[in-house]
């Protein structure tokens, strides 16, 4: 059997790029999400904690020296000097912990998915990306989902957006794009159509 194909998963902010991810995983795929990496690094006296610490002491941590994630995600959007200095140390922890990952998973599955929220990591080569789909939905729909999903307020969720790429840069990079403004079934109805035109890697 050939290696699997690696797809990366991209989308803004409640577009549903986890809705996405989940259903592959329910079909049987193993999906990567490497926000879950990055969180799991950050746990207690994990790399990305003690990088966290030596930068900023315990600014971001609770009374049982745990990180307060609510308030380092509200600094990290507000102060770009503070998420230049947390992606510095993060994305490359990240990227060897997803490649491992990656070189196992491709020869023993024909389809690998990796879910990645900044868009200026996809090519990265560590992530051994062959093709990119893209999950998109209207700017309205985004707001809205992230708003029950999160309860944040519109200006927290417009700061967000502002900092991610936009659409254009989202769909240049795309092989396929996938349009969520519907129904979660017909999210799950246009996933499987995409999988069933994947080729057969034996």
């Amino acid at each position: 059997m050939k290696s699997g194909q690696v797809v990366a998963v991209i989308g803004g902010i409640g577009c549903g790029k986890s809705a996405a991810c989940d259903y592959f995983s329910q079909q049987g795929y193993p999906v990567i999400d490497t926000d879950k990496v990055a969180k799991q690094l950050m746990q207690k006296n994990q790399p990305g904690y003690n990088a966290l610490v030596t930068e900023t002491g315990d600014r971001f941590l609770d009374p049982n020296g745990d990180l307060d994630r609510k308030q380092l995600a509200a600094a990290f959007f507000a102060e770009p000097d503070l998420k230049n200095t947390l992606e510095g140390f993060i994305h490359p922890l990240v990227r060897q912990h997803v490649a491992k990952q990656v070189t196992e998973l491709k020869n023993k599955h024909p389809l690998v998915f990796v879910a990645i929220p900044v868009i200026h990591q996809v090519m990265q080569p560590a992530y051994q990306i062959d093709q990119v789909l893209l999950i998109e939905c209207e700017p309205e729909q985004q707001t809205q989902r992230v708003q029950l999903r999160d309860q944040r307020s519109p200006e927290q969720i417009a700061t967000i957006i502002a900092q991610q790429a936009d659409r254009a840069t989202r769909q240049a990079l795309a092989d396929t794009i996938i349009e969520n403004n519907q129904e979660l079934a017909d999210l799950h109805s246009a996933l499987q159509a995409w999988l069933d035109k994947q080729p057969d890697p034996h």
